[in-house]
Formats: C-alpha cells, structure tokens, sequence
C-alpha cells in the first residue's frame, strides 16, 4: 500500500483545495441512500433544505459546544435538520459518486469560519476559538496591523522555502486567507493572487489552465463572499447559508470542469470541503484532537470573552470529495481509511508528503492522516478518467431575499452588542488593504475619515433597522469603499514590473 502511494505520489503534480462555507455531511448527504451513509435516526431530521436557507443557524464556539452538547448532537433547532435530497445537489451528488467522498473529514475545532480556515493554512488557529472580535473607531484607526500570526508559519512558507509555486485565486476582492501576515503584501503580485473569473485585464483561473504552462503545485481558491452593504453573503457563491447553494454548485462546476478539460488533469488532485458545519445538524459526536502545541498568538483576537479551549477536540463533520483520475470510482473515505479521523490539517499533511516540504508545522498536522494510500498506482484514462462536464445546476424552492432581513441583528457578548463576526473579520483584512495601499501611494487611509464620522443609523432601510447595527453598517461601508480603492490600485499596477 505505501509503495502505490509513493508511485502515485510522483505523478501529482498539481493539488488544488476549494473551501466552500458552512455546510455538515448529514445536511447534503444524510438522504443519498448510498451504501455505507446511514440516515440519521433523529426523527426531526427530513428533506426540506432550500437553496438558501431560512436562517443562517448559529455556529459561534459556545453555539457549536450547545449543539454537540457532550457528543449528544442533541442541541440543534429543528430548521438546521433539514437536509439536501441528491437530486437538489446534482452537482455535488455526481462528483461524490465519481470520485472519493469522505464521510470520515471533520472541521478542526467546534467553532465558526475564521479559526477554521487558519487550521488548513497553519495546522493552527494561534489559539483562536472563536470569530475575531474588539474592532470599534479607536481600534480601527491605531491598530498597527490587523494581520494573524501564527509561531512556526504557514504552508505557504513552506512551499516557498521548497522552491514550490503557490497561488490563491479569489471570488472578491478580500479572501479570507488575507488576514495571514504577509498576504496582503503579496496579494498585489498576480504570481500569488489572481481573481477565480476574468477581471479587467486579468485572466481569471480557465484561462490560466489553458494550454501547457501551469506550473504552480498548490492553489487554494476561495469563493465570492459577496460582503455588501445590505445584503451580506446573498449574491455570493461560497453556499453559506444566507446565499444559494446553486450558486455553490456552479462554482463547484467551474473549477471542476476548468481542471478536468485542462492538459494539468491527469496529473492533478482536487479537494473540494467546507470549512465548518455552519450550525447545520450532522449526528456523528466529533472524536478527539491533538492539541496543535504552538503558541496562542491570536487567542486575544476573539476579545475578552475568549472561549477557554484546549483544542483536544474536532468539529462537526463537514463534505469533502477527492476528485483525481488516480481514485477509484465511488469509495467512501471511512471505507479506504478504517479507523481513520481526517480534519483540514490533513491538507497540510498531504502537501508535505507529496512535495517533501520537511517536518510537520504543528502536533495538529504531525498526527493528521494524508490521503495519499487512496490512490491507484494507475490512473483511470479517457472518458473512464472522470466526465468533461457535470450535471446542471438546479435550483432548489428558495425564500425571497427581502425575508432574511439583510442586516443580521448583532450577538450579545458581555452585555454589549458586537456587529456580524465575519463582517468584522472582513473589516480586519480591509483595514490592512486600506494602510498598504495608503503607504503604496502616500496617501490618508479610509480608515481615518470613516471611523471618525457619526453613525451610519440614517441610512439604514427601514426593514433593516436593528438595534446596535450602526457598527455593521459603518464596516461594510468601509469594506466597500476599500474595495473600491485596492482595484484601483490594481489597475493603476498593470504593466509596471
């Protein structure tokens, strides 16, 4: 087994990650029918999922601890049973029978996006349990660096240090993987980030994998979050819960064909995951974790309610489908890997097999599972390699926008009200996108106009008028206007060297 592997190994050349948003395996795969992936017992649990959902159910650190409820996974609301039937999710549902899907892969702790996302770039969250928090007007305007540090670095260090090429492409203009240290630097370079569709003058990801000259080994794509002012998340396509999953599907369908009708497939490997459950109700209790052992350089980032954590413990199971012509057709991970307990540090542990990139960057990654021994010494050829084009996107019985409310009313913590906790990681990535962009061209920030003005209260929609929503309004306006900024800049970049 080890030596296919290492045969196997050689022939990849090309891995590519994409992270999608908040989704559980029972939600999109509790009603396959399939072999080997029973149907939950919980009576509460039915088809009835829709295109967006109803709510965006709750999954901060202490929602997400209430939900497992001791291994019970008895905390969730009736709505967040309802799950997808294959026929909704065709495009998933296909390449989940193609290829190899895990039924065995978990979110790296019990908590919301941004911690998650750190543990596949860091096999760490620098101590982060929860969203990042404690951004108000002072902050916003003395915060030296807004940047997440993590003690022994990236995998994207490591691919540098190995002489290996890397490259995030991006849905908008602030990815996530932005509020790494160092990123935001490197995100102006198009050998680094480049936008997933054509913009502007640049090419966007089909046409960089037209022909022969794809050389990068890594690339990590992330969705458009469609951050806006009063509709957050609803025209984007990362299928987080306030957005539609057809959309999630389309981009799910893009990238894979986009790999598949290029000269790269045949020596490339696709992982497609989701980077925490969103709240959504799988009844698989999560099993124990190691400890990534580095040290808690963010922990303070979540605010001074910081959730006490000994990250001992995975999340809630969440989809994962590995697409290469060098799987076997319709195997389950649970079924090729017995035993075996995979999380989003397995990326990083796979990534430093196949392209010797040395010593683990934490516990977490040193004790994670690679996928590695599911591969074929051979790979599967012609059409048998894999359809050229998946089944089309359907969209499923879906509310109106306008009955979200776009504005989500903000948390209490402490007794104070704190804005959305995705806006406000948002806000941290344009903040530094703001100050590199003013110290570029010598010019003010927007920081130190738009955290200096009055609340934005006389602007907010009557249908939208929440209590404590004026930070949310003022961090979007911001987020917008700095986007606006960074792709001006961008623009005025082309064609010097």
């Amino acid at each position: 087994m080890i030596e296919k592997a290492r045969l196997a190994m050689r022939q990849i050349d090309h891995v590519f990650v994409l992270m999608l948003e908040n989704r559980s395996f029972d939600h999109f795969f509790g009603l396959s029918g399939r072999p080997g992936i029973p149907r939950p017992a919980d009576p509460d649990f039915r088809p009835g999922a829709t295109d967006r959902s109803v709510v965006d159910p709750p999954h901060e650190f202490e929602d997400v601890r209430a939900q497992v409820h001791g291994g019970a996974m008895s905390g969730f609301s009736q709505t967040a049973k309802q799950a997808f039937s294959p026929h909704d999710i065709p495009v998933i549902t296909q390449l989940a029978q193609e290829f190899l899907l895990f039924d065995n892969w978990y979110s790296s702790l019990p908590g919301p996006t941004w911690p998650n996302r750190f543990f596949v770039h860091a096999a760490s969250s620098g101590g982060l349990a929860a969203s990042p928090s404690a951004l108000d007007d002072l902050t916003a305007v003395t915060l030296p660096s807004a940047a997440f540090k993590f003690q022994h670095g990236t995998i994207f260090d490591r691919l540098s240090s190995a002489g290996k090429k890397w490259r995030i492409y991006h849905g908008d203009v602030h990815p996530q993987v932005l509020s790494v240290e160092g990123m935001v630097a490197k995100s102006f370079n198009p050998e680094f980030f480049r936008p997933l569709y054509p913009e502007g003058n640049a090419s966007g990801f089909a046409a960089d994998l037209q022909g022969d000259g794809y050389d990068v080994a890594y690339t990590f794509i992330e969705p458009n979050y469609a951050i806006q002012l009063f509709s957050q998340f609803v025209q984007g396509d990362s299928q987080h819960p306030r957005g539609l999953v057809s959309a999630g599907e389309g981009l799910v369908k893009f990238v894979y064909e986009t790999i598949r009708n290029s000269s790269v497939w045949q020596n490339s490997l696709l992982l497609i995951t989701w980077d925490e459950h969103g709240g959504f109700f799988d009844h698989v209790p999560p099993p124990p974790a190691i400890p990534p052992g580095d040290t808690a350089t963010n922990r303070a980032r979540a605010g001074p309610n910081s959730p006490e954590f000994g990250f001992d413990v995975l999340g809630v199971r969440v989809p994962a489908i590995l697409v290469s012509p060098w799987v076997s057709r319709g195997v389950l991970g649970s079924k090729v890997f017995p035993g075996s307990t995979f999380d989003h540090t397995s990326v990083i542990s796979s990534l430093r097999a196949n392209f010797g990139l040395g010593e683990p960057i934490t516990h977490r990654d040193a004790a994670a599972p690679n996928w590695w021994s599911a591969l074929n010494a051979q790979p599967r050829t012609g059409l048998d390699a894999g359809p050229h084009a998946l089944a089309a996107v359907q969209s499923v019985t879906t509310p109106a926008p306008a009955a979200l409310g776009m504005v989500r009313e903000p948390v209490a913590h402490g007794g104070q009200q704190k804005p959305d906790p995705f806006i406000e990681g948002v806000a941290l990535i344009a903040l530094d996108l703001d100050r590199f962009v003013s110290q570029q061209k010598a010019t003010p920030t927007l920081a130190t106009q738009v955290f200096q003005k009055p609340p934005l209260a006389n602007s907010v929609p009557p249908t939208a008028q929440v209590a404590g929503a004026d930070l949310n309004l003022k961090l979007l306006s911001y987020i917008q206007q700095v986007d606006a900024k960074v792709l001006t800049h961008k623009e005025s970049l082309k064609g010097k060297p």
